[in-house]
């Protein structure tokens, strides 16, 4: 039966005319009749239509939309004084400098697989010419982090489908839970083209009708590649009942497989029936390793003279610790670029300074721009360091004058450019070279947080020793080395050639070689060895007997004229290396804020977030987050009546075990809370109370701290220990 309505519900007059009317001064007839004509009427009525009386301009209509999209989407800086230029600027200069480090990030990480690639498939097609009755099986080693290889089964896909005319599957361990869902997600991917049917129905999960379909493709012969990206999380029987089935339609249908492997082809093996792996023809593919692909892209992306931005050594360093404790994957590395370029030029006005090309003009700078550098402190530093060398005039107009400030500003772009080129040739010479056996990312990061000195006392790449312990073949390799690095510059950096801009530098290096090659000429005439004072050949070992007791002592041996001059010609290449390889910091540059991002508390809230340290602090300390009179008395942590009641919940949870009485916990919580009666000012009544009590511990469990115990109906189960 139907619910009966409460008699307090009002009802409109007219809510059942259209259904009956009743008039008791009528026939029934009539009153049918009527109900009939009414039911009509109301059924052929329809309600007028709202018409806009307003007189609106349609003309005007595309103009405004047009206006709308075509305004800046950044939001104006400076309390919303920046100029419209000057915010259209800064969204011009982030959708300029962005793309380029995609492009560059992503021809480095094809780059990197295109040997895999070509392996594979010459691999495939060598095994499908030889014919060896059995299935054909790669083992491609992609390392521990299979997140990052998303873009090879892209690659291979493209390859495989396209060059050699094949049904190319890719399978991961979540889609194929058992044999009928593999069965399943395999054929409908394999027919995902439209292609058409000889009249037969056929079961989702029968492989007769992917034969049909790749028939009717005309692919000659019928040929899929199916790829397992996560092989290792799937079940040791259901790759065993496939390969079984892919090798009993090996007459029909040609079946290749793929296995993407963290470990290595021995302990996956392991997990076959060996039935199975004697069924399999396979090879062994390994990977570019996540290290060497995120050091190229740092290289290319990161460091290479098309990034606009410069990543700041903190934040940096940041990314690449991240990058190995969390073995991310390479595609939330280069998100954490993008974000730090989105950062930078959203938020930060002075962004505008990075524009080259005759964009930035001293009509686009504003007072709030004056007054924005003014409190950098690379500005501090470079008024200090004018104060401090007596140039007061130079100081004076940095602090009053605007227009002489200008004039820096405008001047900060040229110098830029050559403190990035000064940097980065630097870094290709060391790392060519082998001067530092670091790599090239340990040494971009120590370079731009503490410069390059390659002196031996305080220098941040000590090289001198290393180059003066060289002997005579190796001193003559580094030479060639450098040289080799100046005349071919470096393509993923970005660098060309600069001999022509070097050339004392080359002219001197190419003299010491000639020098030294000719004194290992003499030194061979005269069957003597050439050394330096600073090997280890030159230094003896000394043995004196004082008063019945042996002392040891070491000597310089005697040197010869070839070697004296050996040895000043190493003094003249480590000269050469100190005074050509060498930059500042980039934090003691002026105006460096405008051009690098070095900010790491955005980055790590967004991603490496801590949800559960935040909810936990918030309820242990409320007063932090609310700072409201109620909660300052328990400001230090400790408990407080007037503190939420989920704050409360929290306290005595973290004092309880592993299992929490509920009446427990509601009595510890009533003796603090709790007062005589509802109207008491001193607590809460139990009625009260009691609702505050449920409230919070409902929260409690939807925050995951408590759930209800199986083994106590009357306890909850603590969940967590913080």
């Amino acid at each position: 039966m139907a619910e009966v309505e409460s008699s307090t519900a009002a009802f409109e007059e007219d809510d059942h005319r259209v259904a009956y009317i009743f008039n008791a001064g009528q026939s029934p007839s009539q009153s049918q009749l009527q109900v009939v004509q009414t039911a009509a009427t109301a059924a052929t009525a329809r309600p007028a239509k709202r018409r806009k009386v307003a007189k609106t301009t349609t003309i005007d209509a595309p103009k405004q939309q047009q206006a709308v999209v075509s305004g800046p989407a950044f939001p104006p800086l400076f309390n919303g004084a920046e100029r419209p230029d000057a915010v259209q600027l800064r969204q011009d200069l982030f959708a300029t400098a962005w793309p380029v480090l995609e492009a560059r990030v992503q021809h480095v990480l094809r780059d990197a697989n295109r040997t895999t690639l070509d392996e594979v498939a010459a691999f495939l097609q060598q095994a499908a010419a030889a014919e060896t009755g059995k299935l054909t099986a790669g083992f491609i080693i992609t390392g521990p982090n299979i997140a990052s290889q998303d873009l090879l089964f892209e690659q291979l896909a493209e390859r495989l489908g396209t060059a050699d005319q094949a049904t190319f599957v890719r399978l991961r361990a979540s889609e194929a839970p058992n044999l009928k869902a593999t069965w399943l997600k395999m054929i409908r991917d394999a027919m995902a083209k439209e292609g058409g049917e000889d009249g037969r129905k056929y079961l989702d999960y029968d492989l007769e009708a992917l034969r049909v379909f790749l028939a009717q493709q005309q692919q000659r012969p019928p040929r899929v590649v199916v790829a397992f990206q996560d092989s290792e999380a799937l079940d040791s029987g259901l790759l065993t009942d496939l390969m079984t089935l892919f090798h009993s339609w090996h007459d029909r249908i040609r079946f290749d497989v793929l296995f993407g492997i963290a470990t290595s082809v021995e302990l996956f093996q392991a997990r076959l029936l060996k039935s199975t792996a004697r069924q399999l023809y396979g090879a062994q593919f390994d990977v570019v390793q996540a290290d060497s692909v995120l050091e190229r892209v740092i290289k290319s992306a990161v460091a290479g003279t098309q990034a606009a931005l410069r990543i700041g050594p903190s934040l940096l360093r940041s990314l690449v610790e991240r990058q190995r404790d969390q073995v991310a994957g390479i595609q939330v590395f280069v998100s954490s670029l993008k974000y730090a370029y989105m950062c930078h030029f959203y938020a930060n006005p002075l962004s505008v300074l990075l524009a080259g090309d005759g964009r930035l003009d001293s009509g686009l700078v504003q007072p709030e721009h004056f007054e924005a550098v003014r409190t950098l402190d690379s500005f501090k530093a470079q008024a200090e360091a004018a104060v401090e060398a007596r140039q007061l005039n130079h100081a004076q107009s940095l602090i009053e004058d605007d227009q002489y400030l200008v004039g820096l500003i405008l001047e900060q772009e040229q110098k830029r450019r050559e403190y990035q080129t000064q940097l980065l040739r630097s870094l290709h010479i060391l790392a060519a070279a082998g001067l530092s056996p670091s790599s090239f990312v340990e040494l971009y990061m120590v370079a731009l947080a503490s410069g390059i000195d390659l002196s031996q006392a305080s220098g941040t790449v000590p090289a001198e020793d290393a180059v003066r312990r060289l002997n005579p073949d190796e001193f003559l390799s580094l030479i060639d080395r450098v040289l080799k690095a100046i005349h071919a510059g470096s393509p993923e950096l970005g660098l060309d050639a600069w001999e022509s801009d070097a050339d004392e530098f080359v002219a001197a290096l190419a003299d010491t070689r000639d020098e030294v090659e000719g004194l290992m000429a003499r030194a061979k005439r005269n069957r003597t060895s050439l050394k330096s004072r600073y090997s280890a050949q030159s230094r003896v070992l000394r043995t004196t007997v004082v008063s019945q007791k042996v002392q040891l002592s070491r000597d310089t041996a005697t040197l010869t004229a070839e070697d004296t001059a050996f040895t000043a010609a190493v003094d003249t290449l480590t000269a050469l290396l100190a005074q050509n390889l060498h930059c500042d910091p980039v934090g003691r540059l002026f105006l460096h804020e405008a051009w690098v991002y070095d900010a790491k508390s955005p980055y790590r809230d967004v991603f490496v977030p801590r949800p559960a340290a935040t909810v936990a602090r918030a309820l242990s300390r409320p007063h932090d987050y609310l700072a409201c009179a109620c909660c300052s008395q328990a400001a230090g942590g400790g408990l407080a009546a007037t503190l939420p009641p989920t704050a409360i919940l929290y306290q005595l949870y973290r004092e309880a075990g592993a299992l929490v009485n509920v009446a427990d916990l509601w009595s510890a919580y009533y003796a603090l809370v709790g007062g005589d009666d509802d109207e008491s000012d001193v607590g809460l009544g139990e009625r009260a109370a009691l609702v505050c009590f449920y409230r919070a511990l409902a929260e409690l469990r939807l925050m995951g701290f408590v759930k209800q115990s199986k083994r106590k109906a009357d306890h909850v189960a603590k969940l967590k220990w913080l």
